[in-house]
């Protein structure tokens, strides 16, 4: 379709062939939208912004691109994606008040970086894919990573945002005082912060984010332990989490134990290697680490049905290994102790290349997952276990295989992410994302429609699944149920708050469900 002037000739505007990247994720690709744009104002960003809502363009923002629940992608060619990657600068940082504010499209790693020579961090200091996903995006997201099980999920972190709507109009949150001497403060009042967070962008552009600050422990340990079965493993997690004690924690199972975390290229494990010696205390303690990794290598992890790993941080070396030892006395109860391997390389270094966007063996990927109540997480997995055992036969004729990951939210809540895997030709997406000596080195496949379409049947059912257990989403975007079974009353107060702050319904069409 024809854009109008004022964004057809607007700066920010991108090549046409880039149209059909941007209107890509992870997982798949629906329409290609009408233009893309990568404002590097927010000045910019509203003359787009108020261009496209006159013309009754819908209007997509995309952060990282990360994401695999169709969270930025345009349904219908009459749209618009803004790319936030050019919002990317810290905005202020005020170490007596402990906050940062920042634009919308740092990436998590460019941030940390940013803060670790001034010995500061956020309290969720990232995703896992925190080299591309950007602050933003998470914050429209809602997720769980590193920091997440001391301090909180990634809205947990959050002290005020500034908001841009369609018609141009900005919402800041949290402001306190007067306007000659304005503070913020996240609970003055209702929490309005928290209605924009986990949108999906649905309810408006996020162009300012104003995050707390801790300083950083110096001092960390870590543990790994294996499980003879998965109640094993969840009892164990489910019991530390009510500590709270450890930083980071996850589980998994064997297959991704085997594949996605066991395999590593040349170039990245020579990084790994030198940021475990970077961050250890003492270059004796690094060499004694890199010394249990060499000679640990793979063996424990191939052999183990289901293996837990932690880390916990501490203002010294007697803090950080007191936490380690109160869970593994706890840990201890439910299996036994491995190698620490894992969560020394995740310590060391949390934001590591892109390469699991694909399978161990070039594989195409795609996450899924529910967050559930402890009390429903065996019957939740004896009826996962169940269903996934009926479909082995067919996975294994059509290229297809699915392992799974857990971890915990809070004291109450497990995270439970199912990951699938089949054999099937890469797409743009990941020929760009990815790096190509990284792509080189992997087998290539042709197309899979078969494949595919058994792997969505799959997502789709164990989505199903999840929703007849009680669980909730990170990352609803258009693929979660949101809007299924809902109690009404909150349901009709989102209604018609999408109503005013966009009665036209051009943000993010069909995020949420609504």
């Amino acid at each position: 379709m024809t854009l109008p002037d004022a964004l057809a000739l607007s700066p920010s505007r991108l090549p046409d062939g880039e149209a059909a990247f941007f209107g890509s994720d992870v997982y798949r690709r629906h329409a290609t939208p009408a233009g893309v744009f990568r404002p590097t104002s927010v000045e910019d960003l509203r003359a787009i912004v108020l261009a496209a809502a006159e013309a009754g363009l819908a209007i997509h923002t995309r952060g990282g691109g990360v994401s695999y629940t169709d969270a930025h992608l345009p349904r219908r060619a009459d749209s618009v994606v803004i790319d936030s990657s050019g919002l990317d600068r810290i905005v202020s940082l005020n170490e007596t008040d402990m906050t940062v504010t920042v634009e919308p499209g740092i990436s998590w790693k460019a941030l940390d970086d940013a803060l670790a020579p001034r010995g500061l961090k956020v309290p969720f200091v990232g995703t896992f894919s925190g080299l591309a996903a950007s602050v933003g995006g998470t914050m429209s997201q809602n997720a769980n990573g590193h920091g997440s099980n001391a301090n909180g999920i990634s809205a947990d972190s959050v002290v005020a945002l500034e908001v841009l709507l369609p018609d141009g109009t900005f919402v800041r949150t949290g402001t306190t005082g007067s306007q000659a001497s304005r503070g913020r403060f996240r609970n003055y009042g209702p929490d309005l912060a928290g209605l924009f967070l986990g949108d999906s962008g649905a309810l408006g552009i996020k162009t300012a984010i104003t995050l707390k600050l801790l300083r950083r422990k110096p001092a960390h340990e870590t543990a790994s332990f294996t499980f003879p079965d998965f109640a094993a493993l969840h009892g164990c997690m489910s019991a530390i989490a009510g500590m709270k004690i450890e930083e980071k924690s996850f589980g998994l199972d064997l297959a991704l134990s085997q594949g996605q975390i066991a395999k590593q290229d040349t170039g990245t494990m020579l990084s790994v290697a030198r940021g475990v010696w970077q961050s250890s205390p003492s270059a004796l303690a690094g060499a004694r680490s890199l010394l249990r990794m060499a000679a640990a290598g793979r063996r424990v992890l191939a052999s183990a049905p289901y293996a837990a790993h932690y880390i916990a941080d501490g203002y010294s070396a007697i803090e950080a290994r007191a936490k380690i030892d109160a869970i593994r006395k706890v840990a201890l109860g439910f299996g036994r102790e491995i190698a620490n391997s894992v969560p020394t390389v995740v310590r060391a270094m949390p934001f590591q290349p892109l390469h699991n966007m694909l399978g161990p063996a070039g594989e195409r990927w795609v996450p899924l997952h529910g967050l559930l109540p402890h009390s429903r997480v065996a019957a939740f997995h004896a009826a996962f276990t169940s269903y996934v055992d009926g479909k082995r036969a067919e996975m294994d004729r059509k290229g297809a295989y699915i392992g799974a990951m857990f971890s915990s939210i809070g004291a109450g809540t497990f995270l439970y992410e199912p990951a699938l895997y089949w054999k099937d030709a890469l797409t743009p997406y990941h020929e760009r994302m990815m790096e190509p000596g990284y792509l080189a080195g992997l087998p290539r496949y042709a197309e899979n429609p078969d494949g595919a379409a058994l792997v969505e049947e799959i997502r789709t059912e164990i989505i199903g699944l999840m929703h007849a257990h009680g669980a909730g989403h990170f990352q609803v975007g258009k693929l979660y149920p949101y809007t299924r079974e809902r109690d009404e009353g909150a349901l009709t107060l989102l209604r018609a708050v999408k109503a005013q702050v966009d009665p036209k319904g051009l943000l993010n069409p069909g995020a949420l469900g609504i």
